[in-house]
């Protein structure tokens, strides 16, 4: 684990998962699961065909043979009887298979005339046909904890019959921008929007606002943040200049700072601290420094507090589409956009950039000791994937 690894670990224990709440699956979109989905109903509920056909006793039919067709079964239908040895019923998509049947033989292979049906091949048990509760039995659980609830999540809960999941309350989380530039409007603020739709994109509540480059109203600004908030970022002051305010803030409200600086670059004037026992991440005010240090340190820590499972981004190793200039020191994040061969192409090379990032799809980390790189090595990639 290399220095910067360490750090992150050390704001992660930190930070604790908000508290659960019930709410209905249908207000539950983007939250993060607290418990596990406890199926009310099999998926699927009976035993079905998986396709149009004909639902038979595998072992009637050895071979071509000709067997009556008993009944016929649409998807929706009553429960029917119990097929007959010796006999075939006509089943769709979704339909109930007859009891008794164990194989569904796909109506390409059949030829039915005069009410009976005359197969082509030897049936096989199981084929074409689901299990109840094959994909999740009544009782079982159909979701772990930590999963967030997106599309494909709420059809399983639907299917399922869940009405209402158990998840963890969304993080409250006051975002204030700092600087007198940006407060007085002379430089627009492209750090607070972009955080804000991170927060929200990540299933927060932020609550936006901007202060000047005095200590007392980046203290004063700070304590309001702290009064309604589960937790507090803050954008530009957490440098060294004389301007950089938040951490003589965090001081007079008497908070602790835990990390001040960390080994990174872009995105080296960061800070972790807690007061009255929230956390407080200051993020640097260069645009492309702030949102790296808000995908390294910032974003796991929130989603902790959201309760998601998965705090880090996904990550693959791809191939470099041209060399990256270094020296060896600090660890490096590049923007990077995704090529359809499979490389990944850095854009811009900047702490102060906006561009880059915008036109970014993943996010390369060079650890700290590397040096230069030639093209084509492959390096870690992290995929900046909205729904992550």
């Amino acid at each position: 684990m290399d220095r910067l690894e360490q750090i992150r670990a050390t704001i992660l224990a930190e930070v604790s998962r908000l508290p659960p709440e019930r709410v209905p699956v249908a207000a539950a979109a983007g939250r993060w699961l607290a418990a596990p989905v406890r199926a009310a109903r099999a998926a699927p509920p009976q035993t079905c065909s998986a396709m149009d056909g004909y639902a038979v006793r595998a072992g009637d039919v050895a071979g071509t043979v000709s067997l009556p067709v008993a009944m016929t079964v649409y998807a929706g239908d009553p429960p029917p009887p119990p097929l007959a040895p010796g006999e075939a019923a006509r089943v769709y998509t979704g339909a109930t298979l007859p009891p008794g049947a164990d194989s569904v033989v796909r109506e390409e292979l059949v030829r039915e005339e005069g009410g009976r049906a005359a197969f082509s091949r030897t049936a096989l048990a199981g084929e074409n046909v689901r299990r109840a509760g094959e994909d999740v039995p009544e009782g079982g659980e159909a979701l772990p904890a930590g999963v967030r609830l997106g599309a494909r999540q709420l059809a399983l809960c639907a299917a399922v019959e869940a009405g209402e999941v158990e998840v963890v309350r969304r993080p409250r989380v006051a975002l204030i921008s700092t600087g007198d530039e940006v407060a007085g409007g002379r430089t627009p603020d492209s750090n607070g929007p972009a955080l804000a739709a991170a927060l929200a994109a990540a299933g927060m509540v932020p609550e936006r606002r901007a202060v000047g480059d005095e200590v007392e109203a980046v203290a004063a600004a700070l304590a309001r943040g702290l009064e309604g908030a589960d937790a507090v970022v803050t954008i530009g002051g957490v440098s060294v200049g004389a301007r950089d305010q938040v951490p003589a803030a965090v001081e007079r409200l008497g908070g602790d700072v835990r990390v001040h600086g960390v080994p990174m670059k872009p995105g080296k004037p960061f800070l972790f601290a807690r007061v009255g026992g929230k956390p407080v991440l200051g993020l640097p005010g260069s645009p492309s420094a702030c949102l790296v240090a808000f995908e390294v340190l910032a974003r796991p820590a929130l989603l902790k507090m959201a309760g998601a499972a998965r705090l880090l981004r996904r990550r693959v190793p791809l191939p470099l589409a041209e060399p990256v200039e270094g020296r060896p020191g600090r660890a490096r994040f590049l923007w990077a956009r995704l090529e359809e061969d499979g490389q990944v192409r850095p854009v811009g090379h900047d702490a102060a950039q906006v561009k880059g990032p915008a036109l970014a799809d993943a996010l390369l980390y060079l650890p700290e000791g590397t040096g230069a790189v030639e093209r084509g090595r492959p390096v870690e990639a992290w995929l900046l994937e909205d729904d992550a």
